[in-house]
C-alpha cells in the first residue's frame, strides 16, 4: 500500500521547536510572546507541543501553536501586543478583561494588551495566532483616523469567523501562512509590509473596539448616499420591525440595488447590517442597566429591539460579542 500523505502543518518551514517537555515549551513560547505560566490540565498527560513562527513586517508575526494536551496558559497581561487566535480545530476558554469567551473554529479570540488574560486550551486544539504589536496597531489607527488613539485601544475579545468581513480576514491569514512557506523571501519584503498594513487596517475597520466610532466617523462620508440614508433610517427606527421592503421604500431603490450597495460598502446585506445595529443597541442597554436589574431584563431589552426568539438572539449575540447577554448584564449592569 502507498504511504498515507498528510498535509503539512501551517508555517512548516518556520519551526521553532517540537517538544514534550513543559518547561521547554513554556520558555520557547515566551521568547516570541511573553512570560507566562503553562500547566497541563490533567496529571500524566503528555504534551505534543509545537511552535512555528515567521515575521511578516515589522509589527506582526504569524504563528502556529499546538500543545496536544489540554493546558492552562496564564500570561497575566500581554503588555505590548495583541493576539488574534484562530483555532484550527478544537477550542479554548478565554478569560479576558473580566469576561469569559468560548473560542472554537467559528469564534476566534482577540485579547488586547491592557486586559488581564487567562486561557484554557482543550486537548488537540492547535491555533493560528497573529501577533500584532501595540505600536503597529496604534500607528495604523492614526493613519486611518488622522489622530492618535485616546488611551488604550481594546478590541472585543470574541471574533465571529462566520461574519462576511471577518471570514475574509481569516482566509487572508491562511493565505499569508501559505505564502511564507512557499516564498522564503516574502517575510520583511515590501509586499509583506503592505500585507501587514492591510491586515491591521481590516481588523480596525471591521471589528468592534472602543475606538471604532472615530474610524466610523471618518469613513462615513465615503459611503454611498443610499447606504448612509438607509443607516440613518435604521438608527431612527431601531425599535421598529423594519423589513427590506420598508428600507427600499424609504430610500426609493429596488431590493437588488440596495443589497448590492450594502454588500459593496459594508460587506454584508442590509438586513444583516440591521441586525448588527440592533445587537449593538442591546449591548449598550445591557451595559447601562441599573444595578440589581431583574432576571427579565435581558428578555425585555431584546424584545424592545425586535429579538423575540430567545435562542436565536442569544446565538447571534454570542457570535458577535463573544459572551452571553446575561454575562454583559452581570458585568456592566450590576
Amino acid at each position: 500500500m502507498d504511504p498515507i500523505e498528510t498535509e503539512p502543518l501551517p508555517l512548516s518551514r518556520h519551526v521553532l521547536f517540537h517538544t514534550r517537555d513543559v518547561d521547554q515549551a513554556r520558555e520557547s513560547v515566551a521568547r516570541v510572546f511573553c512570560p507566562h505560566a503553562l500547566n497541563p490540565c490533567h496529571a500524566g498527560e503528555l504534551l505534543d507541543a509545537r511552535h512555528h513562527s515567521a515575521p511578516l513586517g515589522e509589527g506582526c508575526s504569524l504563528n502556529y501553536v499546538q500543545y496536544g494536551a489540554a493546558v492552562d496558559i496564564d500570561p497575566g497581561h500581554l503588555g505590548t501586543f495583541y493576539l488574534l487566535q484562530i483555532p484550527v480545530r478544537g477550542g479554548a476558554t478565554v478569560w479576558c478583561g473580566g469576561r469569559e469567551l468560548r473560542s472554537d473554529t467559528g469564534v476566534a479570540s482577540l485579547p488586547s494588551p491592557s486586559e488581564p488574560l487567562h486561557m484554557r486550551w482543550a486537548a488537540d486544539s492547535p491555533q493560528l495566532i497573529v501577533q500584532l504589536s501595540q505600536a503597529a496597531v496604534a500607528r495604523q489607527f492614526e493613519q486611518l483616523a488622522q489622530q492618535e488613539p485616546r488611551g488604550s485601544l481594546v478590541f472585543e475579545p470574541g471574533v465571529d469567523l462566520n461574519a462576511t468581513p471577518v471570514a475574509g480576514i481569516a482566509a487572508f491569514v491562511r493565505y499569508l501562512c501559505s505564502t511564507l512557506d512557499a516564498d522564503p523571501g516574502f517575510s520583511g519584503s515590501v509586499l509583506a509590509r503592505q500585507a501587514e498594513a492591510y491586515l491591521i487596517s481590516s481588523l480596525l475597520l471591521q471589528l468592534p473596539h472602543n475606538h471604532r466610532a472615530l474610524l466610523d466617523a471618518g469613513r462615513r462620508p465615503l459611503l454611498p448616499r443610499v447606504v448612509r440614508r438607509t443607516q440613518d433610517y435604521m438608527r431612527a427606527n431601531a425599535a421598529e420591525p423594519l423589513t427590506l421592503a420598508d428600507l427600499c421604500s424609504h430610500v426609493g431603490v429596488s431590493a437588488r440595488s440596495l443589497q448590492q450597495a450594502f454588500l459593496n460598502a459594508t460587506g454584508e446585506s442590509p438586513m444583516s447590517h440591521w441586525r448588527g445595529l440592533r445587537l449593538e443597541l442591546v449591548r449598550q442597554a445591557l451595559r447601562a442597566a441599573e444595578p440589581g436589574s431583574g432576571s427579565d431584563t435581558v428578555a425585555r431589552i431584546a424584545e424592545h429591539y425586535g429579538f423575540f426568539h430567545a435562542g436565536h438572539f442569544a446565538a447571534h449575540y454570542r457570535r458577535r460579542f463573544g459572551e452571553r447577554p446575561g454575562q454583559t448584564l452581570r458585568l456592566f449592569g450590576g
